[in-house]
């Protein structure tokens, strides 16, 4: 575990970071250990050891994944913003009335095998 004074932390903050990245670093003040700094992952591991809550601002983001699913309706969804546009449009105008009743229907269905 390296060590630096308060005035390195201030001086040297680069190197302070990059060390604590690699391995706990102390900081001392007029002689005296006074703080540790950790890294990220670290100070997520102690915690889960000592089975305290991490902070959910400090888990790692998982990347959302997005399956293509083909709308039943035949909308292509991909461009969402404007498949919204053209929803409302046949939705006003009554296109799709047919198709959409189908939909409802399977939901129903759906929500009804399962108990709710």
């Amino acid at each position: 575990m390296r060590t630096f004074t308060s005035i390195d932390l201030q001086r040297q903050t680069g190197d302070v970071q990059r060390a604590a990245s690699q391995e706990g670093v102390v900081i001392t003040s007029h002689g005296k250990p006074r703080n540790v700094i950790l890294s990220v992952e670290e100070f997520c591991r102690l915690k889960r050891m000592a089975r305290e809550a991490v902070p959910s601002d400090l888990l790692p983001r998982r990347s959302v994944v997005v399956r293509h699913v083909p709308d039943p309706l035949g909308y292509d969804v991909r461009d969402f913003e404007r498949v919204l546009d053209q929803m409302s449009d046949d939705a006003v105008n009554g296109i799709n009335d047919d198709a959409v009743d189908v939909e409802l229907e399977r939901v129903r269905n759906m929500f009804r095998r399962n108990g709710r």
